[in-house]
């Protein structure tokens, strides 16, 4: 994931210092990971909802992105959803998923109230194990502006990579969920933040000072980063890194940045 072909994109402003090429760079791609994989896993756990006519809001259905071999398990007599990617599957749009996504929920899916709670059995999404318990909690819907709010959070986080580093996390977002409007699909803008130790066993804080935002049109053509929003992390004994997703454009290009000193790089599909 974090090979080192794309450094040659572009060259660093005033200092091309290997610390902030390397280090920086990897900070950024593990950050922006988390983030997808947490969006990848409400939009999976969604479609099962959707699946079993239990989403209850047809104008917001998701475009689904599932191999034909997942199998969902329903077993609403213990408010139970087990959707499970057996020995690793691809979905249309080139996710490789393996093992199980276990999912229990109070209620359906847009009701405000309703809260719903993840956990994982072996379970990998493009090479990378997921662990964790992840809560998603309906907080209601505006009426004026049109959109949901969550509050989401992941307690006993841990991504581990191939090579076997890993990086331990908690979390906590507030998100939107904006209804379709006109041509525009549905948009996600997630703030909030999240802290633990990154690969190197440095603790860090994640912060979010503008919106994230996720586009249904960019998430559609393969790109699950966000378009728009800027992310700030603290790292023990580093420099604070800025990372500026852009202005809604559908790409992978990112803009970081410690002080005065910036880079632009393109971050890996995974």
């Amino acid at each position: 994931m974090i090979g080192l072909a794309f450094f040659a994109t572009s060259c660093l402003n005033g200092d091309d210092s290997p610390v902030f090429q390397l280090d920086e760079t990897s900070e950024t791609i593990q950050e922006t990971d988390l983030t997808r994989t947490l969006e990848d896993i409400d939009e999976v756990v969604l479609i099962g909802f959707q699946r079993n006519g239990f989403s209850d809001r047809t104008s917001l259905t998701l475009e689904e992105d599932l191999c034909d071999r997942t199998n969902i398990a329903w077993i609403p007599a213990q408010k139970k959803m087990i959707l499970d990617f057996g020995e690793g599957c691809t979905s249309p749009r080139g996710v490789i998923r393996s093992g199980k996504i276990i999912v229990t929920y109070t209620g359906r899916y847009w009701v405000p109230g309703t809260v719903i709670t993840t956990t994982f059995e072996n379970y990998y999404v493009d090479g990378k194990k997921i662990e964790g318990v992840r809560e998603v909690k309906n907080n209601g819907f505006n009426e004026g502006d049109k959109f949901f709010t969550f509050t989401t959070s992941v307690k006993d986080g841990k991504i581990s990579w191939p090579n076997g580093k890993s990086r331990t996390y908690e979390a906590r977002h507030n998100k939107k969920v904006l209804l379709p409007n006109g041509d525009r699909g549905i948009i996600y803008a997630v703030t909030g933040g999240s802290k633990g130790q990154n690969r190197n066993e440095k603790s860090y804080v994640a912060v979010i000072v503008e919106a994230l935002i996720f586009s249904e049109r960019c998430i559609k053509s393969g790109i699950k980063i966000p378009s728009k929003g800027l992310l700030k992390i603290t790292i023990e004994e580093r420099n604070k890194i800025l990372i500026d997703f852009g202005n809604e454009g559908c790409d992978r290009e990112v803009i970081i940045s410690i002080g005065d000193r910036s880079k632009t790089i393109i971050l890996p599909r995974s």
